[in-house]
């Protein structure tokens, strides 16, 4: 008899929790929905961020609400949307900056066991290149260079073991050279130290270099890419896999939710993320913004198996620059 009540009780407790998950669904969203950004106000994936979440708004039904969390180099934000239930009402917006993070094992929360995506969205190419004034012509004479004078040249770009940092070694030990990384605190004194001469190789992602490039301030040499940027003024710039250095890091954005979120939650989610991906003013964002240039667009489960990836690739080079915290 014991027995049978402990049965019951288990399939009771069991019919309860689907029953439980399948209301939330049906009545999900009752509120307003928190979208977690961990950067600063008014840099580009905040502006990115709050212009997605305006358009998925109408698709949700409920307002998707800016909190932005940007301390520690995203970690503030990912601790706090780890710090929510799991229940759809808090979505985070991602960078590569989460699973560095993860690689240089600088938080107890581990980013890839700890989150599930949704949607990955948009992806940024980025450019290697020189002032206006520099000796180096093509991406030939400056690997060329590097290659008989190590760690000679300085390339720059934000912060110490970021996205930049992984970009610059991992192009130098893709070409077979060594320079020296150079972190600025923001993308004007980057752009200043080119300009000025204290830089020899400037990277940037495409609209912020094109900014410079279309004022004839800085020579564009190559594209991190697998193929040719359809850009007219890069008509003659080649990219890196051309060039036999088989390279290809950029950016990208996407968004994702606490593991354990209700599928059918999800489900809800991904479909009004979905919507917003394909509105005709995301579109026209894309566009402005030049992330329509490469393809970034990636469904939940090929955008998972893809972290895994990138986790091993900045493993390796943040070893080597004995970032990975013990």
């Amino acid at each position: 008899m014991k027995l049978k009540n402990i049965i019951i009780s288990a399939i009771t407790g069991t019919l309860l929790a689907t029953l439980g998950s399948s209301a939330m669904a049906q009545n999900y969203p009752r509120r307003p929905v928190e979208m977690v950004i961990p950067f600063g106000t008014g840099g580009a994936s905040d502006i990115f961020a709050r212009q997605y979440a305006q358009i998925a708004t109408k698709y949700l039904g409920k307002p998707l609400i800016a909190v932005n969390k940007g301390g520690a180099g995203t970690i503030e934000g990912m601790t706090y949307a780890y710090g929510a239930p799991a229940d759809g009402y808090t979505i985070m917006e991602i960078t590569p900056s989460l699973l560095i993070v993860e690689a240089q094992n600088r938080s107890s929360i581990k980013f890839r066991s700890e989150f599930e995506p949704i949607l990955k969205v948009q992806a940024d190419v980025v450019l290697f290149g020189v002032a206006a004034k520099s000796d180096f012509k093509t991406i030939d004479d400056l690997v060329a260079f590097a290659k008989a004078n190590p760690k000679k040249l300085k390339i720059g770009g934000l912060s110490p073991g970021g996205l930049d940092d992984y970009i610059a070694n991992g192009f130098a030990r893709a070409a077979g050279i060594q320079w020296t990384y150079v972190p600025y605190k923001s993308g004007s004194e980057l752009k200043a130290a080119v300009l000025g001469g204290e830089l020899d190789v400037y990277q940037d992602k495409l609209i912020s270099f094109m900014s410079l490039a279309s004022g004839g301030d800085v020579r564009p040499l190559v594209v991190l890419n697998d193929k040719l940027l359809p850009v007219p003024a890069l008509k003659d710039v080649p990219c890196s896999v051309e060039k036999n250095i088989n390279f290809t890091q950029g950016s990208w954005r996407a968004f994702v939710v606490k593991q354990g979120t209700p599928d059918n939650v999800k489900k809800i989610i991904i479909d009004a993320f979905q919507k917003a991906y394909d509105d005709p003013a995301y579109k026209e964002m894309e566009k402005k913004e030049m992330t329509d240039i490469v393809p970034g667009y990636m469904k939940a489960d090929e955008f998972r198996k893809s972290w895994d990836v990138e986790f091993e690739n900045y493993s390796k080079i943040f070893k080597d620059l004995g970032l990975v915290k013990q």
